[in-house]
């Protein structure tokens, strides 16, 4: 037992010294009511074994109304999202809106709130007088930008792109005055994320601490051990409005976990967690054959102790014989 557990270290050793010698900011944007949070790893580029955080920015949107560009209690044209606000839409996705009569003889502007690609769409008797007008988003933006529909008519955007995550709002792009952020502090207290591999599915809820100098950012740290898809779901509640939002890396999204072996240069280092399926192959096999060597050495003992006997039994065997002979002959 010793002998094996000595070999044991002495090889896990080996497999550790061997590894040693051979030598170790794309976020995702969503609208949520009335609150802009970005999601996303912590570090980007994010690589296997080296320490990171989930991470999260919340902005609260604060509409200023008394700048003249919104009249009287008109449609809220220039704010922004004061007409519609789609969310995420994913690739693949569309997202409705109907347009009113009250918005009749009005120009209403649209944006994409994550690429900054915006557009009108004037509304009056002139227009397209179909039921649905499409609107196309790739990378290049929307297509058409600029055009007319009829009042009541829907307008349907199409994320026709094969990787861009869409999110559009009426209002300018550059909204002025009417569009100021405010960083929402104090969300550390109220809201948890529960971070999922999704490869295995493990999970584990983690709390947030709020990054020095940057009000409104939050991060869960952690090192992830695993490359692959990770899904940070943040829960609670954020200033008293209940908040439950789950975002998945991958393309459009944020930063899938890398191979560290990916920017290891010149020589790659075997992963943590490759090392550890090494070891413990090794052992396992150590185990085995220390116990067919304890078998083995057990059966050699017992064969030995067999023979000893057999010797024994035999010179008893002979001494009795010449005994038998000796007296015979004195006999005679």
């Amino acid at each position: 037992m010793i002998r094996r557990t000595i070999f044991a270290m002495a090889a896990i050793m080996t497999i550790v010294f061997a590894a040693g010698s051979s030598t170790l900011l794309a976020h995702e944007g969503r609208v949520v009511g009335e609150l802009e949070v970005e999601v996303g790893f912590l570090t980007e580029p994010a690589f296997e074994g080296q320490a990171n955080g989930a991470f999260i920015r919340i902005l609260k949107s604060a509409e200023n109304h008394d700048d003249g560009m919104v009249m009287g209690d008109g449609p809220d044209l220039m704010s922004h999202g004061g007409l519609f606000a789609s969310g995420t839409v994913d690739a693949g996705g569309s997202f409705e809106v109907e347009l009113g009569h009250d918005l009749e003889d009005l120009v209403v502007p649209f944006h994409d709130h994550l690429t900054g690609s915006s557009g009108t769409i004037a509304v009056n008797h002139d227009g397209d007088a179909s039921e649905t007008a499409m609107v196309r988003f790739d990378h290049d933006g929307f297509t058409p930008s600029d055009f007319s529909v009829q009042p009541g008519t829907t307008v349907m955007f199409m994320n026709v792109s094969s990787d861009h995550v869409m999110s559009v709002l009426s209002g300018p792009h550059d909204a002025g005055d009417t569009h100021a952020h405010q960083p929402v502090v104090g969300a550390a207290a109220s809201l948890q994320v529960e971070v999922t591999h999704v490869p295995t599915t493990t999970s584990e809820t983690m709390e947030l601490r709020p990054l020095f100098g940057q009000d409104g950012s939050y991060a869960a740290d952690f090192v992830p051990t695993a490359p692959g898809a990770y899904t940070f779901r943040f829960f609670g509640d954020i200033e008293g409005e209940t908040f439950d939002q789950s975002f998945t890396s991958g393309p459009g999204t944020f930063d899938e976990i890398e191979p560290a072996r990916n920017v290891q240069f010149p020589i790659e280092l075997r992963e943590t967690r490759e090392l550890q399926s090494a070891v413990e192959g090794l052992q396992s096999e150590l185990t085995t054959a220390g116990d067919r060597a304890d078998d083995a050495d057990s059966a050699a003992s017992t064969a030995l102790v067999i023979g000893i006997i057999g010797l024994i039994v035999g010179a008893l065997g002979a001494g009795l014989g010449s005994y038998g002979l000796l007296a015979a002959r004195r006999k005679a």
